[in-house]
């Protein structure tokens, strides 16, 4: 049967897996390229397998614009500068941004490859994409134009309400003082950066939520793993009364998926710069201004913590 996933609502890089050679190409309408394909659609093949329709894990990802890897755990994760979705082989339990979700059908590894159930594509990502379904391919369609985005409107400056101390209210001592986090912070700069990388201490590597985690877990502020998570916790804080501390929230740009749902995280600085890990600008922890008509435009929200 077929039937639309709308969008509704609006978590960094090793390159996404590539399709199978024994999967159809992409299909691309008359007259367009395979490079640009800016008003077409982007197909997946559907594949029989158990008696099921299943989908390629590493397909979704190339159509929507998602990481997705096989990580270090061996389960596999997809997402935009961290693993929101974690699957596992064999197994119906999907975790979304810390949620458990159940699928109808386990996830199907082949080769080095995951596979889905093409009837969980909508509990998965009916909220963020929008794609049709027929009975040989998924078509994912580039998402309508974004309004605004930002508490206070898109490409609004980023400011610092002069009254107030760069420290955290909440802060007992010099140790919990944002002065303190974020010199802690600095002595990570240049650690790799990979998407879905395991613990810091095994894996001497970061990707942006793990970082901001790790970070906060020195102050005692016990944060989620993704992203997207981490932004459902603490304080909203008006991007004209930032304080250093501060988490930034912003979206990864796409055409195929929502400008409104939480992609990429930074811890604030002061002053108009974040340090975050990132594969860009450069590769890595690294230091950012956010004054930039690309972190202005992306930005959603920030939140305070402590």
């Amino acid at each position: 049967m077929v039937w639309l996933a709308l969008l509704l609502t609006a978590g960094c890089a090793t390159s996404p897996m590539k399709l199978r050679s024994d999967q159809a190409p992409v299909k691309i309408q008359s007259g367009q390229s395979p490079a640009s394909l800016e008003e077409g659609r982007h197909v997946v093949p559907v594949r029989q397998l158990q008696n099921a329709a299943y989908v390629s894990l590493g397909a979704i990802g190339q159509a929507t614009g998602y990481k997705t890897k096989r990580l270090p755990d061996g389960t596999y994760g997809m997402g935009d500068n961290d693993p929101t979705w974690v699957f596992r082989k064999g197994e119906s339990a999907v975790s979304e941004a810390g949620r458990s979700l159940r699928m109808p059908a386990p996830a199907l590894e082949e080769g080095n490859e995951l596979f889905v159930p093409v009837t969980a594509l909508q509990k998965l990502i009916g909220d963020v994409t929008l794609f049709h379904i027929q009975d040989n391919e998924v078509a994912f369609f580039p998402k309508p134009t974004p309004h605004d985005t930002g508490a206070d409107g898109q490409s609004a400056d980023f400011a610092e309400r002069p009254s107030l101390q760069s420290r955290m209210k909440a802060a007992a001592n010099e140790g919990k003082s944002s002065s303190a986090l974020l010199a802690f912070a600095k002595q990570y700069l240049g650690v790799p950066y990979v998407f879905g990388t395991g613990s810091y201490a095994q894996s001497k590597a970061f990707d942006c939520s793990s970082f901001t985690q790790y970070v906060f877990d020195r102050f005692g502020v016990d944060l989620p793993r993704e992203a997207r998570a981490q932004a459902e916790l603490g304080k909203f804080v008006s991007r004209d009364e930032l304080k250093a501390g501060d988490l930034l929230f912003f979206y990864v740009p796409g055409r195929f998926k929502s400008n409104e749902t939480v992609g990429h995280v930074g811890i604030y600085m002061g002053n108009g710069n974040m340090i975050h890990a990132s594969p860009a600008p450069d590769d890595g922890v690294q230091i950012t201004p956010i004054d930039k008509a690309y972190w202005k435009d992306t930005y959603l929200y920030a939140k305070r913590y402590i």
